[in-house]
């Protein structure tokens, strides 16, 4: 009987670690977004976020450091991407939803998503690092760039090919990553309207690194 237990358990631990993510580091860094008014010229400037009381918030300094481990792409994923670590490598860094297709919300000039889960707080948060399913799509990130030598990553979340890209924004729901005024209208103390581009801070962040022209 112990034998057979034994047995079922090595069995289970060779499954565990057959089907892990094959991934490696390939970065490290910390969350910003750049935040850009359309309307009024030299308006911009970089947001920093930390960890506060379990989930992430907006702060004037940088905050912690994450590791950014490219891995192997289950099927559907986003070839290239992977996922955010503490330092410890013990959590991952995980958005509380992501925006997945929905052709019934499509109109002319507009591919439709919907919110998954719909009904939930909209926040980041550390949870256990996953290995498939929804839980990943959740921490499925991908790093571009940079725009120019020295400048930091713009960083996405995007699970599946198919789910809405997502930038680390802000607004009057909270810091998540979402799609533009996802969280609410986003707007300065004398109304200007700001749109918001997230980076993995690997550099510098500036007009610059942010601007295809120079």
């Amino acid at each position: 009987m112990k034998t057979s237990t034994i047995a079922i358990l090595l069995a289970a631990a060779g499954l565990s670690t057959a089907n892990a993510l094959k991934c490696h580091k390939n970065a490290t860094g910390v969350l910003a977004s750049w935040e850009d008014s359309i309307v009024v010229d030299h308006l911009a400037w970089t947001q920093y976020y930390r960890m506060k009381d379990g989930k992430l918030a907006k702060s004037k300094l940088p905050g912690e450091e994450y590791d950014f481990y490219v891995c192997e792409a289950p099927e559907k994923f986003v070839e290239g991407g992977g996922v955010l670590k503490t330092k410890d490598g013990k959590k991952c860094l995980t958005n509380s939803f992501i925006r997945e297709r929905d052709p019934s919300q499509d109109v002319p000039y507009h591919t439709g998503y919907k919110q998954v889960p719909e009904k939930v707080e909209k926040k980041v948060t550390l949870e256990d690092c996953a290995e498939g399913g929804m839980e990943l799509r959740k921490q499925w990130f991908t790093l571009k760039g940079p725009l120019r030598k020295g400048c930091s990553r713009w960083l996405l979340l995007h699970g599946h090919k198919s789910d809405n890209i997502l930038d680390l924004t802000y607004g009057p729901e909270g810091v998540a990553f979402d799609e533009a005024d996802g969280l609410g209208p986003k707007k300065t103390e004398d109304g200007h309207h700001l749109t918001s581009k997230s980076y993995f801070m690997t550099g510098r962040l500036d007009a610059t690194c942010v601007n295809e022209s120079p």
